[in-house]
C-alpha cells in the first residue's frame, strides 16, 4: 500500500533565487526533509545550507561519496546543466523535478526524458505557472479555445540572460497555451529584437495549431512594470485572466438563439436607433474566477512529492516540458529566418 504520508529526503541543486525558494518550501513542508543544498560557489551553498539546518555540496558526485541519497531532487541550476545533472541524479535513483525550461533544446530534452524512463524515475517539469490560482481556476472549465492572446512583460533581472526571453519568460504561455488547446503546432511565425543581452530580449510569436485555434504570444524583459495576462475566445465563451493580480472573468452568453434574432430584427428595423442605449448584459453572463489564493511553486512541489509517494504521473510530464522546449525551439529559428536588417536611405 502506498503511504502518502511518508518522508521523503530532497535535495536541492542550484542555491540562486529559484534554488532558495525550493529550499525554503521544502524545509517547511511536513513530511518533507531538506538533506543537502548543492551549488558550485561554497558561499552559496554553505549560506543556505545553514539556514536550513542541511548540508551543502558542490556537485551530485559529492553528495553521493558523502553517504547522501535523497528520495528527490528539485534541479535549479542554469538550463545548460540540466540534462548532465538529471542523468547523475536518474542514475542514483533520485526521482526529479527540473525547473523550467527542461533543457536548451529539444534534443537535450528527448535525452533526458528517455534517460529518466530507462531509470524508472519520475520526472517533473517546473512549469510552476500550471498551479497559479488563475490557472487552476480555468482549468474547472471546458475550454475550447479558437484564439489566445498573451502578454507577458516585466523590467529586466538580469537573472536568465544565459537564455533569451522565449526560453526564459514565454516559455510558460507556451506551456499554458499548449496544455489548453490541446493539439500539435502546424505553423509559427516570430520576431525579436536583443537589446541588452545576447540573445532576444522582446518576442512576440503567432502559432497556428492542428485544430485551427491560434495564439497570439508577447514576451519583454524590458518593460517598467509587470504584466500577465490572458484572452481566450471560444465559441460560447470569453476569458480575461490577469496571473499577476490573480484574477480574471469569464463572460458566456446565455441569450437563446430566439433572443439573438428578435434583437436583431429590432436593430435592423430601427427599433433600436443607438446601440450604445442597449443593454445587452442579460444577453450574457458575468462570471467572476473563484480563486483559491496558494503560492504556485509550494502546490508544485506538494503534487511533485505526491508522484513521488505514488509512483503516478506527475501534473506537468516531461513530455509536457518538451512540448514547451520543441515550440520555444521554432520561435527561435523563425526569429533568426525573420530577422531584417536596416538600409541605407536612398541617394
Amino acid at each position: 500500500m502506498v503511504n502518502e504520508s511518508a518522508p521523503v529526503d530532497v535535495a536541492v541543486i542550484g542555491a540562486g533565487r529559484m534554488g532558495r525558494h525550493h529550499a525554503r518550501i521544502y524545509s517547511a513542508m511536513p513530511g518533507c526533509h531538506l538533506v543537502a543544498v548543492l551549488d558550485s560557489d561554497e558561499k552559496r551553498r554553505t549560506e543556505l545550507a545553514s539556514s536550513h539546518g542541511c548540508r551543502g555540496f558542490a556537485d551530485v558526485h559529492s553528495m553521493l561519496s558523502a553517504g547522501i541519497r535523497p528520495m528527490a531532487a528539485s534541479i535549479a541550476a542554469p538550463t545548460v546543466h540540466h540534462r548532465a545533472i538529471a542523468a547523475e541524479l536518474f542514475d542514483a535513483g533520485i526521482d526529479t523535478l527540473i525547473e523550467k525550461p527542461l533543457a536548451p533544446t529539444a534534443a537535450d530534452g528527448h535525452a533526458i526524458i528517455e534517460h529518466a524512463h530507462r531509470c524508472g524515475r519520475v520526472l517533473q517539469v517546473g512549469h510552476s505557472e500550471r498551479f497559479n490560482p488563475v490557472v487552476r481556476a480555468l482549468s474547472r472549465y471546458k475550454l475550447e479555445p479558437h484564439f489566445i492572446e498573451v502578454q507577458r512583460v516585466s523590467p529586466m533581472t538580469f537573472r536568465s540572460i544565459d537564455i533569451g526571453v522565449v526560453l526564459d519568460m514565454m516559455i510558460h504561455d507556451i506551456d499554458i497555451v499548449g496544455h489548453f488547446v490541446g493539439a500539435p503546432v502546424k505553423s509559427v511565425a516570430a520576431v525579436g529584437v536583443s537589446v541588452i543581452s545576447d540573445f532576444e530580449d522582446i518576442a512576440n510569436a503567432r502559432l497556428v495549431f492542428a485544430n485551427g485555434c491560434v495564439a497570439n504570444l508577447t514576451a519583454s524583459r524590458l518593460a517598467t512594470k509587470t504584466e500577465r495576462k490572458m484572452r481566450l475566445f471560444s465559441r460560447d465563451m470569453y476569458v480575461s485572466a490577469d496571473y499577476h493580480k490573480k484574477a480574471g472573468v469569464v463572460i458566456r452568453r446565455t441569450a437563446n438563439q430566439d433572443q439573438l434574432d428578435h434583437l436583431k430584427a429590432k436593430i435592423r428595423s430601427g427599433e433600436v436607433a443607438e446601440l450604445a442605449d442597449l443593454d445587452y448584459t442579460g444577453l450574457v453572463n458575468y462570471e467572476p474566477l473563484t480563486i483559491e489564493d496558494r503560492e504556485p511553486l509550494q502546490v508544485e512541489l506538494e503534487s511533485f512529492l505526491h508522484a513521488v509517494r505514488t509512483r503516478s504521473a506527475p501534473e506537468v510530464s516531461g513530455a509536457d516540458g518538451l512540448r514547451a522546449v520543441d515550440i520555444a525551439e521554432k520561435i527561435t529559428e523563425s526569429i533568426a529566418e525573420h530577422a531584417w536588417q536596416s538600409q541605407s536611405a536612398p541617394g
